[in-house]
């Protein structure tokens, strides 16, 4: 029995070698020529549309850069106008003042001339200028400003309840506490 066994093994290798030698036919995938225009057609409609889509970019591009570009000069000529317009108030300015200044001393004559207004020393300058700050209106605080907010938060009201309370966002009110605590400690 075993001589049929190799047999066997000899002819399975035979077909073996004779698969791999004998050249397979190929078979092509037949396209029917309507479905290859069908084909070729939808490409170029394809192709069409994307140049179209791909101008309109473009032209849009442009036309923000061009936007773009006026804007800027727009600003830049406005800057420039205000520059000048900067400059032409502080010559305005310095012209008032030397004005104002040189009024003061041709209507006293220097005999009249206060002692303030002639070179004192600095102790004067001091005893005259206390009594001026106290005639400006002191500045109004932020706690003068928002008396509600400020009575809130130091019954321990959260910056939630407050803001609900007065109407207010809450970064409002946060910002409104920090600028307080900022006065407070620029005072001290």
């Amino acid at each position: 029995m075993q001589p049929y066994l190799q047999y066997i093994v000899l002819l399975g290798a035979v077909v073996i070698v004779g698969a791999f030698v004998i050249p397979r036919k190929k078979q092509e995938a037949v396209v029917p020529p309507q479905s290859m225009q069908n084909m070729e057609t939808a490409l170029e409609q394809f192709m069409e549309n994307m140049e179209k889509d791909n101008e309109e970019l473009v032209s849009l591009v442009r036309m923000a850069q061009q936007e773009s570009k006026s804007d800027s000069e727009r600003k830049e000529q406005r800057i420039s106008e205000l520059e000048k317009k900067c400059e032409r108030l502080t010559e305005q300015l310095q012209e008032s003042r030397s004005i104002s200044v040189s009024s003061t001393n041709q209507a006293m004559p220097h005999s009249e001339t206060p002692s303030f207004l002639i070179s004192t020393p600095e102790s004067d300058i001091a005893k005259y200028a206390e009594p001026l700050q106290e005639e400006v209106p002191k500045k109004e605080t932020i706690h003068r400003r928002y008396p509600d907010l400020f009575l809130l938060y130091e019954q321990g009201k959260s910056i939630e309840m407050i803001s609900k309370k007065l109407g207010m966002n809450k970064g409002e009110v946060q910002l409104i506490i920090q600028l307080a605590k900022q006065e407070v400690a620029a005072h001290a």
